[in-house]
């Protein structure tokens, strides 16, 4: 499950790449919405569902996961997430304000993940279970500095969003309980021909994220199985009429488990009410209230 929970992360992360520029118009706020769909040795496992909402400077993106199929029966599994933050004019920046996840499933212990962020970077952080009840250490506050989140390190990851500059930025990252690098890679145009026809076919501008951990991991874990999952993934963004900046259409890792793919199934966009000037709270963690 762990190495899916990764991928949908990922899948999360990139879908909420589109934000980056255009205004709204003064009636409201834009939102695109996107389903992905995610395989393990060609059977669905997870469904991701993502609401990206753009207000002026403001953007918050909703992200849900939901085990599917033959999983469902197994292991029934949610894992909601959220991040609120401005944009600045002057330098094109994304600066999150408050980021949020919450997982509640057949395995493990309910989860939730509060970061409060500042200019600096984190300034306050809630988690439950606890680092301590979970095999790990605090992150340090000096290796904190400078950190966004995972979803807003993807949409700058997508730079002008013209295509020449996407996959082309680093990023110092914290999700609340680890702290991280990625690196973004673009590996130029290429053409997918998907044998579904669910799937997208056609030119798509391949990227490779690579991710090094820094601190924040369990030990005993990292010890035992970190080897078995990859230190990389392979993501694919192509454009839509109708849509400001590229999305991701494929996501891809292969590990000991296999091949895990990503696939986007659905997108559009829609007009919906201005965001509120403050940042949104997350309820607690309850699978029969959190869709799907």
């Amino acid at each position: 499950m762990r190495i899916v929970r990764h991928l949908t992360t990922a899948t999360v992360a990139g879908a909420f790449a589109i934000l980056l520029g255009g205004a709204a118009q003064a009636a409201g706020a834009d939102r695109v919405d996107l389903t992905y769909r995610v395989f393990v040795g060609g059977l669905p496992v997870v469904e991701v569902d993502t609401k990206t909402t753009i207000d002026g400077e403001r953007y918050r993106m909703d992200g849900l996961a939901r085990t599917v199929g033959l999983w469902e029966s197994l292991f029934e599994a949610r894992m909601m997430s959220r991040v609120d933050g401005r944009f600045t004019a002057a330098d094109r920046d994304a600066r999150p304000m408050l980021y949020q996840t919450r997982y509640d499933g057949d395995i493990g212990s309910k989860r939730s993940i509060n970061v409060t962020f500042d200019k600096t970077g984190p300034s306050n952080v809630s988690v439950e279970p606890q680092n301590a009840d979970d095999n790990r250490r605090p992150v340090e506050p000096e290796f904190l500095l400078g950190t966004i989140d995972p979803a807003s390190a993807a949409i700058l990851a997508t730079g002008s969003g013209d295509g020449a500059d996407i996959c082309t930025r680093e990023f110092k990252v914290f999700d609340g309980r680890r702290r991280y690098d990625v690196a973004f890679e673009n590996r130029g145009p290429t053409q997918i021909q998907a044998q579904d026809e669910r799937f997208f076919s056609g030119e798509a501008t391949h990227c490779v994220i690579r991710y090094r951990r820094v601190k924040g991991f369990d030990p005993d874990w990292e010890r035992q199985n970190a080897k078995k999952f990859p230190n990389e993934l392979d993501i694919w963004f192509a454009r839509f009429d109708g849509l400001p900046r590229p999305i991701p259409v494929r996501v891809q890792v292969t590990s000991d488990y296999g091949v895990i793919i990503a696939q986007l199934i659905a997108h559009g966009v829609t007009k919906t009410d201005s965001l509120e000037d403050a940042a949104s709270v997350l309820p607690p963690p309850d699978r029969d209230k959190m869709g799907g």
